[in-house]
């Protein structure tokens, strides 16, 4: 379901958030469905359940999840449409990096290593 890299500088909230953020862009999770709990997440994924729960309360915060008392958290209506929102700004970050990375000099050649590099330690 959700892999993260404990090897990787991007914190483990963040990755987590990441990945559940892409099953609701793949359709896996869709608006309505109960979002996996903070005991079960925190076990797969083995990882303190304090750091699951930050990231499920920042993707409520973000309006992705809702959260329901006593029951848990469900993909929000508009969860689709605000994680579209924040790949097409992830694009746009990727996009105004590579555009910097070409401007001080660094060639294709080694910003495309860059990129293979930082995929494989950080995805």
């Amino acid at each position: 379901m959700i892999e993260i890299n404990q090897n990787s500088s991007v914190p483990l909230y963040d990755q987590i958030k990441a990945g559940l953020t892409g099953l609701v862009v793949r359709g896996l999770l869709r608006p309505g469905d109960r979002a996996p709990s903070v005991r079960v997440l925190a076990g797969e994924l083995r990882v303190n359940p304090n750091t699951v729960a930050r990231a499920l309360r920042e993707l409520v915060e973000e309006g992705v999840l809702e959260a329901r008392r006593g029951e848990g958290c469900f993909v929000a209506a508009q969860a689709a449409r605000r994680s579209a929102d924040a790949r097409r700004q992830a694009a746009e970050n990727l996009k105004t990096a590579l555009e910097l990375a070409a401007r001080s000099g660094l060639s294709r050649r080694e910003i495309e290593e860059i990129a293979r590099r930082a995929a494989k330690e950080e995805i």
